[in-house]
């Protein structure tokens, strides 16, 4: 078994957060739920909610029930990507583009940072039949860490 590693990469999209900041990226209403620990947690209200992101407490069965929503709207390019918000809590971003470097700093060139806006209108379709609203209101390169 392999050691957990701190990672970074440059992801084009919308952060969207997770249940530890209280999806920072979101302004949906934000519903509590209380898992069979006793523990309460908020996912963002959606139509979409499955009974696993009411029962427990974990972003992946958010960002497994959106996926499967962008695929069956034929938006299956686009990404849900974890980050780190803590060692132990992660979030989600709606990405379009990720680069994430082999070896070296992490850097992306200025040709791939403007061809990344090709991507606008498909990642604003997908905050639309995901119906999401975000704080940010245009898709942005941002900066994470994740641990694998």
């Amino acid at each position: 078994m392999g050691a957990i590693e701190n990672h970074e990469a440059l992801m084009y999209g919308y952060r969207l957060g997770g249940p530890a900041d209280n999806w920072e990226g979101l302004t949906n209403e934000l519903v509590r739920y209380t898992d069979v620990d006793g523990s309460s947690f908020l996912m963002p209200r959606v139509p979409w909610e499955t009974e696993d992101m009411r029962e427990e407490n974990h972003s992946d069965y958010f960002a497994a029930a959106a996926a499967k929503r962008l695929v069956a709207n034929g938006l299956g390019a686009l990404l849900l990507r974890t980050y780190s918000i803590g060692r132990e809590e992660d979030g989600h971003i709606l990405a379009a583009v990720v680069h994430e470097p082999e070896n070296g700093p992490l850097k992306v060139d200025s040709a791939s940072m403007s061809a990344a806006s090709q991507y606008d209108k498909a990642l604003k379709r997908a905050l639309s039949v995901l119906e999401l609203r975000t704080r940010a209101s245009e898709p942005e390169w941002i900066r994470v860490s994740y641990y694998a």
